[in-house]
């Protein structure tokens, strides 16, 4: 199926501003142009020129260029098609693909916009009962759990007294493009289930839905990962405590592969914060069911955090406990994986320690990475022996056995912005852990542009000022160490001792020529390319 070329046409000749301003961007008109902050790489200063008379954006930082449905494809992690559908809709256009017949086209969409148009009619009337004397109980249990009103308002919580969700609180379900869906209504009292969610239809498809995709996604753009819980309720105490970057899969079970593969287009660290019991431990496993193969290709990135047995996110929220500390520490699913499985191990039953070593090595001989899988074959061995020496012989003979049937793997070139984060990455590494290079370096700092390395790179500045020894690295981890979890997470791997660190001139060279193409290379304006 393909958009109509006619459907096409109208989208680009309409003004990319309003697709822009209506998906979050902030503009400043500059003559009979706009500008705004870049969306393909970490622009502090905005550089994408936005044309409406030209119809697309062009960045004269990192060069991407791209029309509105590029712009769309990258903001809300959409597909083409979905991109087009998503702009058309903002445009007023109707959407038109080869195999709908326009006119049937236009009654779907006119059926759609009549129904979305209910649904807010009926979160209006949700959220202005909970208003009503007649929920002073309602409001006392939010109350109870710690919510604000500010938080309620935000989240558009409300209340049903009567109907299909009587007697409970309403929580409204928008999908990723921001449409109110359904909801979700959470018991207060007595009434059958926890959870009950609006009737599947059309537009309500709990195993596609994510609570709080638009808001949780956008936040993570800036912490660099997105945070998973199990509770609507926890999403909003979270989010009341300044973790803004938390979504709830809207299903029990396993996450439908789209799902997380429409989250990975921009987002690439995945952090589960489920709850601390047998529930949590099984919505773990079916995560990694679907999460963990794109994490054995090196596609995501899983960590899960381990909250104290029978808490939920709430209420360690609520407990005074420091819930920041225990997502920024939470390991690699692979080794909450290990830890799980060999979970009370007796290695004196031959077919138990048979039966858990087949499987670890089935999961782990699946890793790409040669470093990875080597450091997991060598905790898993030791995991699985009485003795050192016994655990470096099952290291050594699995080693050997999976480099007989190693894949071969084709070489993936990397795109630009990951290239220029690894690059500046790479930078801060060697400014701080090789003093001799630093004379070379500093005049790239204000090249940096992602922004948890533009934190370290004013933490290295001001050190240097007004520290009365020499930067070092153990400086450095005392500044990170108190950094905002998200900014901790991604720059601890910087600042620890016993990182590797390449400072050969090749290196050099490249990290200048990268870096310095910021400043040095001319710039085109006319081009669009």
């Amino acid at each position: 199926m393909e958009i109509t070329p006619r459907c096409k046409e109208a989208i680009k000749a309409a003004p990319i501003s309003a697709v822009i301003e209506a998906t979050g961007g902030s503009l400043k008109r500059v003559g009979h142009e706009f500008v705004t902050e870049c969306l393909w790489h970490d622009d502090a200063n905005p550089s994408l020129t936005v044309s409406d008379q030209k119809g697309f954006c062009f960045c004269h930082v990192c060069r991407t260029s791209g029309d509105a449905i590029d712009y769309v494809q990258k903001r809300k992690g959409l597909g083409f098609l979905e991109a087009a559908e998503f702009a058309a809709s903002i445009l007023g256009i109707t959407f038109e693909t080869d195999q709908v017949d326009p006119i049937e086209a236009a009654k779907k969409a006119a059926r759609r916009k009549s129904t979305l148009a209910k649904l807010q009619a009926e979160q209006d009337k949700y959220a202005s009962n909970l208003l009503n004397p007649k929920a002073r109980r309602i409001r006392q249990i939010l109350k109870d759990r710690g919510l604000s009103k500010e938080a309620a308002v935000e989240f558009g919580l409300g209340f049903c007294p009567s109907g299909f969700f009587g007697g409970r609180i309403t929580v409204p379900i928008y999908n990723h493009k921001e449409e109110l869906v359904g909801w979700t209504g959470r018991a207060t009292g007595d009434q059958p289930g926890k959870y009950k969610n609006s009737s599947d239809s059309d537009l309500f498809q709990k195993k596609y839905l994510v609570f709080n995709e638009p808001r949780g996604v956008e936040a993570a753009r800036e912490a660099g990962s997105i945070i998973f819980v199990e509770g609507h309720l926890d999403v909003v105490a979270m989010w009341q405590a300044g973790i803004r970057n938390v979504v709830a899969m809207q299903g029990t079970g396993a996450p439908d592969p789209l799902v997380l593969k429409r989250l990975s287009r921009n987002i690439k660290n995945f952090i589960l914060c489920f709850d601390g019991d047998a529930g949590g431990r099984k919505a773990t496993e079916q995560f990694m069911s679907v999460g963990g193969p794109m994490a054995l290709e090196g596609k995501i990135n899983i960590n899960v955090v381990t909250l104290p047995e029978g808490s939920d996110p709430d209420e360690v929220i609520r407990s005074g406990e420091d819930l920041y500390s225990m997502i920024a520490s939470a390991p690699s699913w692979l080794d909450w994986v290990i830890e799980f499985w060999l979970a009370g191990l007796d290695k004196e039953d031959t077919a138990m320690l048979t039966a858990a070593e087949d499987k670890l090595r089935e999961l782990i001989n699946r890793i790409k990475s040669k470093a990875l899988r080597t450091h997991y074959i060598d905790k898993a061995s030791r995991a699985l022996s009485i003795n050192a020496k016994e655990a470096e012989k099952i290291a050594s003979e699995w080693g050997q056995a999976r480099l007989q049937y190693a894949e071969d793997r084709q070489w993936e070139c990397r795109d630009y912005t990951a290239t220029r984060l690894a690059v500046e990455k790479r930078m801060l590494r060697l400014y701080i852990h090789r003093p001799a290079v630093r004379p070379v370096l500093r005049p790239l700092f204000p090249f940096v542009s992602n922004p948890p390395l533009k934190w370290l790179v004013n933490r290295l500045i001001e050190l240097e000022q007004y520290c009365t020894v020499d930067l070092t690295p153990h400086s450095c981890m005392a500044i990170v160490a108190v950094a905002e979890p998200q900014y901790l997470n991604q720059l601890r791997t910087l600042v620890r001792p016993n990182v590797h660190v390449d400072e050969s001139q090749g290196v050099l060279d490249h990290i200048c020529d990268i870096l310095g193409a910021v400043s040095n290379t001319p710039v085109d304006e006319s081009d669009p390319n």
